[in-house]
């Protein structure tokens, strides 16, 4: 490398300043706070949301809710769906065993050769799948047996929540004469009106509490 060449490259100039990068970082800290804050106070309200849509929907037997803005001005909806139940195995002993006195012709026996040597009852795969459906269908652990008529409690099965109750929002949609919700909020947002609503859940936790649960061996916090 010839000394003209060396000169070229020390002198070259950074391609940004120092106050561009300081722009740039600041603006990301600030994001990465207020997505943390925002993250947090979604979950809080939705977990409220729920709750009270629950109740709403014991007492009232309602599942759809209006979302709307200060000034009245409808952005959405919110739908409650129910929870789901399954039939599942609870005491795989008591199930196997029954199914075996049961239903023999589906009952597996098999040989397990470590000493001791065992044998190792189960069910066909196919079966258990065919009874749970049927169960689950049925809402109680109980089978019907189509051969013989009869009706059979299944011990070691239990009717159990699959999915947890949940809810949706759903905003409206654009039409010629009115925006779309979520566009609505978005004005909403600038003219300052959801300020009172929103902003105290954005806010951060006091310093007395912070500086308590900080560690202080940790001058900053990492982030991904």
């Amino acid at each position: 490398m010839s000394v003209e060449e060396s000169t070229e490259q020390a002198v070259e100039e950074p391609k940004y300043t120092p106050a561009q990068i300081k722009a740039a970082t600041t603006k990301e800290a600030v994001l990465k706070a207020l997505l943390d804050q925002v993250d947090k106070a979604y979950k809080d309200a939705r977990a409220d949301v729920q709750a009270m849509l629950d109740e709403q929907q014991r007492t009232t037997g309602g599942t759809k809710f209006e979302a709307t803005l200060p000034d009245g001005t409808k952005v959405g909806d919110v739908r409650l769906s129910g929870g789901e139940k399954a039939a599942k195995i609870t005491d795989e002993q008591a199930f196997v065993e029954w199914a075996h006195k049961t239903f023999p012709s589906e009952a597996i026996t098999k040989l397990v050769r470590p000493v001791p040597a065992r044998l190792d009852k189960g069910v066909q795969p196919r079966f258990v799948t065919l009874l749970l459906e049927q169960m689950t269908a049925a809402g109680v652990a109980q089978v019907h047996d189509a051969e013989s008529g009869e009706l059979f409690d299944v011990p070691g099965v239990e009717i159990k929540p699959s999915r947890a109750r949940t809810h949706s929002v759903n905003f409206t949609r654009a039409t010629k004469v009115k925006r779309a919700g979520r566009d609505l909020v978005a004005d909403a947002w600038r003219s300052g009106i959801l300020a009172p609503i929103v902003l105290p859940a954005l806010a951060p936790p006091p310093p007395a509490a912070t500086a308590a649960a900080a560690p202080q061996a940790d001058e900053s916090e990492a982030a991904a």
